[in-house]
Parts: C-alpha cells; structure tokens; sequence
C-alpha cells in the first residue's frame, strides 16, 4: 500500500470513530436535502400499505445514491474523499429507515414538528445507532457510553477552569480519572439507573473500547522506530491495559496471523533489539512503511477482539 494510501485510510478511520459527528452531519444534510419527493410520498398518509412501502424504500434508495454514493464533487480534497468513504461505510439501511419512516408520526405531517426537522431526528438517531453496532455497543451500552462520556467532559472543563490549561494528553485515560468519574456519580447521579452502581473497572473498560483517546492501544503518532528498539514497559501504556484487560489482549494477540503478531510483539513487546521479521517472512526483514502497515492492521483487528470480548462477557 502506497502512503498516500496508508493516509486516506487513516482519515477514514477518524471519520467513523473521532469525527463521527462530523461525518453524520454530512450526511443528514445531503440526505434532506435530496427528501422533498420522499417527505411528498408519505404526507398526510395515516398508514403505510405494502404498495406504498415499497415507493417509499425505492424513494430512500435514490435518495442514498444521489446524497452519498455519488462523488460530491469533481476534484475533492483529501479529507473531502476521506468523509465522502466513511459516510459510504456507514450508509443507512434503506430497509430500517422506511419501517422508522412508517411509525413516525412527525415525519408524515401529523405533529407541530415539521416534517424535515424530524426526518432529520430520524436519521441521526438511526445513523447513531449504526454507528455503535459497528463499534460492538448495544443500545444501553451506548448510552451508559454516552453518560459517562458527559461526565468525564465535564470534568475536563473544571481542570481547565481551576489551572486555566486543558489537561495534559492521556489524562482521560488514566486511573485517577475513572475515580473522579466514579466520585462524581456518587455525588450527583447515585440514583441514576444506567450508572448509578457502574464500577470503576466497568468505567475503565468502556474508556478503553470507547473513548477516542484511549481506544487505540498505542497511540499511532508515537511508535517506536523500526531498527531500534522497541520495547515498552507496561508503565508506557494506557491506563486501560490493565492486568485484566491484559490477559483479554494476550487472547486477542494469539488469534492474529503470524505476520500481524510478530508486528505487534515487535512493537510493543518486545524485549530485545529487533533486526527482521520471524521465520524468513518478507526475505528477513521489512520496509519501515510495511512495518507500520502490518502494525496498525494488527491495532484494528485487536480493537475488533476486544469489543466482542467485552460484548460476549457482558451478556
């Protein structure tokens, strides 16, 4: 893979996980802006019959492909491209969007709200909830996500306000501040039936699928260079590599193929100086551009392990 390529690939990334608000609200805009046709077909109408079911999935079709499966322009940028791939990623299910469409009664003219206002609540809503499906969360795990998420900005602000700087990088990732998060429910959300009795473990474990901060095992910016070394002390590594969650990435680690986990214990755990690659592969050694290549393959595919082991064990 080309770097330009690596790059795009990475901006895609962010786009579906740091950037998710900004990549939905491409989407809802073009999306609604494209409905007048689809808003016509359902106005006025009490329910929805099989035939007109039918006109209003085909409607939600064309509207897709004109909203984001078209380019969105003749030459894009960079980053243009990239929001244009990941809002292709996370199309709608044109499916569960006419059912959602079908039992709305607000998006069919009969409520004070106007019809595009909750066309676009619809969307955002069914957009969400695709968006955490893909990232492993069920709906209460979302939300109880999205709490302490609040929770925690909150506190950020307060740490900016009393030292009048933002907290260092990592702050939000480490133990002390799943204890301040913890504290403050205790304090003001003790009754609060999502995370009114959440553990400091369960806090932890849901920054370390969750967060944008800290869901990336290693940050991708600071890696070790190939041909050094690259030993890490455990001290190194955020604060949800704990010894539990440890032994959860160990069994993520053994179900990567051998070129995926070589890179990662070469990476990360190594303990030795590193001069090429196990058992011959790549002639006994490799480019530092396909280092970085398999290393961060071999991230995503352990981000992926670790959210089903979470939702396995939470079930």
């Amino acid at each position: 893979m080309v770097m330009a390529e690596f790059e795009h690939d990475q901006l895609v990334d962010r786009y579906l996980t740091v950037w998710w608000r900004k990549t939905r609200a491409f989407m809802i805009y073009r999306f609604v802006r494209r409905a007048d046709r689809l808003l016509e077909l359902v106005r006025g109408i009490d329910k929805i019959d099989e035939s007109l079911f039918r006109l209003v999935d085909a409607e939600i079709e064309h509207v897709i492909t004109e909203a984001i499966g078209r380019p969105w322009a003749a030459h894009m940028t960079p980053r243009q491209r990239a929001i244009w791939d990941a809002a292709k990623a996370a199309c709608p299910d044109r499916h569960a969007l006419a059912e959602m469409i079908k039992r709305d009664k607000a998006v069919r003219g009969f409520s004070n709200v106007a019809p595009k206002q909750a066309l676009w609540r619809i969307l955002k809503c069914h957009l969400d909830s695709g968006h955490w499906t893909a990232l492993g969360l069920t709906e209460h795990e979302a939300r109880v996500w999205t709490k302490l998420r609040q929770i925690s900005d909150e506190l950020m602000q307060e740490h900016q306000t009393q030292h009048g700087r933002p907290p260092g990088r990592g702050h939000r990732c480490r133990a002390e501040h799943f204890g301040q998060i913890r504290m403050r429910i205790l304090r003001d959300h003790s009754h609060n039936e999502r995370v009114g009795r959440i553990k400091i473990s369960t806090i932890e474990e849901y920054f370390g699928r969750c967060c944008e901060e800290c869901r990336l095992l290693v940050p991708l910016d600071e890696s070790s260079h190939y041909g050094s070394s690259l030993q890490v002390d455990v001290n190194d590594l955020p604060a949800p590599l704990t010894a539990r969650l440890r032994t959860k990435l160990q069994c993520c680690v053994d179900r990567l193929d051998e070129r995926l986990r070589w890179a990662i214990q070469t990476a990360y755990f190594s303990d030795r100086e590193v001069r090429g690659s196990p058992s011959g592969l790549f002639g006994g050694g490799i480019s530092q551009q396909e280092f970085e290549r398999l290393r961060n393959e071999a991230l995503r595919q352990l981000r992926i392990c670790l959210g089903k082991q979470n939702l396995e064990n939470n079930s």
